[in-house]
């Protein structure tokens, strides 16, 4: 049998690649007195009537013809168009249709997308404003805090204790396997199945033993953050977290609603007028009880306090300290680093997708946990601190140094004026 390939066998990348080895060829000629043909056939075990179909396909096309910097601006303000007026997303197929009838885009989607990666333009995922927000000086402000507190419970010897909460469906399993017709590997079911809530913390000696909390949601859609509340978060501590820590430590946790319960709630404007009296009188503020509500208000804002949590509170009272991230950073949280591993071995681990088995699963896996692979990631996590601060203050620096640059150059240009 012969081996070599027609053409109908040949794919366009297979096409390409015999097309560029016969032009090679006739670049190329050799010492030797074989045809192009004939070097071709050799090198690329196609036939000869292949070759003469490729090269007379070749002939036949188009002669390609580069976009110049007028038709780069037009497909710039297009897409421009698409995102501002049209609102819609320019994908290769709707942009390669505007760009023909308009200025004749002589190319397919192929080369319209060599051409927007040359233009800079890249396909990838949607962000969100969150690096606008974390520099926001109020939140710079807050993140410095954070260094500040954390630095100072370390030289006290306190240990830093990292909380926090993830979710698992039952139907949580791989979706890539090997598998073939007669062997389907992995088949998870079409709905997601319960969900499970899992709430725990870790220090850099691994997982406070006797700390996990492993319960089935109401829910398996939306935002599970909505799940947990004041009174079970406020169990868990009491019940779950505290009695382990044998040793001085710092409770690193976010800013949820069911974190930061006040344990004195401060006057609003739906507070009764009574109510707003009362907290007057126990903060010892005088004030005349002819004062209407909207001046009771006013005055209570006055003597507003840093507010108080009833969880801080309870923390303390084990003679534990509390360190909240500042808003927009749970990348500062060691323990997010360790879900995503854990969620991958619950993939991979779960083929029966019941709740009591998923329970388990959850159970094991973090038991597989090793110490290593915490001080590890608490080790990334101060670098990335370390890091962070750095370039806080640096950057404070430069800005105060383009200030006074400014400045200087204004002085300049007045009295050049003058």
């Amino acid at each position: 049998m012969s081996n070599k390939k027609s053409l109908k066998h040949l794919r366009s990348k297979d096409e390409l690649f015999v097309t560029n080895v016969s032009e090679y060829f006739k670049k190329n000629p050799g010492p030797d007195k074989r045809s192009i043909i004939q070097r071709t056939i050799q090198a690329t075990g196609v036939s000869r009537r292949t070759i003469y179909r490729l090269w007379k396909e070749r002939s036949k096309r188009a002669p390609y013809k580069p976009v110049d910097g007028f038709d780069e601006s037009v497909i710039r303000n297009k897409i421009h168009e698409f995102y501002t007026y049209s609102r819609q997303l320019p994908t290769l197929k709707n942009l390669l249709t505007v760009l023909k009838t308009e200025i004749g885009f002589p190319g397919s989607r192929w080369l319209l997308r060599k051409t927007l990666r040359k233009m800079g333009f890249v396909w990838k995922r949607t962000t969100d404003n969150r690096k606008v927000l974390i520099e926001k000086p109020s939140i710079v402000r807050q993140r410095l805090a954070f260094y500040a507190k954390k630095k100072e419970l370390e030289d006290k010897g306190y240990c830093l204790v990292y909380m926090d909460e993830t979710w698992i469906d039952t139907a949580f399993t791989a979706k890539r396997c090997w598998q073939r017709d007669d062997l389907p590997g992995v088949i998870p079911p079409c709905n997601r199945g319960q969900r499970l809530l899992v709430v725990h913390a870790e220090s850099r000696n691994g997982f406070i033993k006797g700390a996990q909390l492993v319960y089935k949601a109401s829910s398996s859609s939306g935002d599970y953050h909505h799940e947990m509340n004041g009174q079970n978060f406020t169990k868990w501590l009491k019940e779950k977290l505290l009695p382990n820590l044998h040793s001085p430590s710092a409770i690193v946790m976010e800013n949820a609603s069911y974190h930061s319960m006040q344990a004195e709630k401060f006057p609003t404007s739906s507070s009764r007028k009574q109510e707003i009296k009362e907290w007057l009188r126990k903060q010892n503020i005088a004030f005349d009880d002819g004062l209407l509500k909207p001046q009771l208000l006013d005055l209570c804002r006055l003597h507003k306090l840093e507010p108080s949590y009833s969880v801080d509170q309870i923390i303390r009272r084990h003679g534990h300290e509390v360190l909240r991230l500042p808003p927009y950073h749970p990348d500062f949280n060691a323990i997010e680093l360790i879900w995503s591993q854990l969620k991958i071995l619950v993939r991979h681990r779960n083929f029966t997708f019941s709740y009591v088995n998923q329970h388990n699963k959850s159970n094991e896996t973090v038991a597989i946990s090793e110490q290593e692979e915490m001080d590890t990631h608490c080790q990334a996590l101060e670098t990335c601190d370390d890091v962070t601060r750095f370039v806080d203050v640096n950057l404070e620096s430069v800005k105060e140094f383009n200030t006074d640059e400014k400045k200087d150059t204004m002085r300049i240009v007045d009295g050049n004026k003058a």
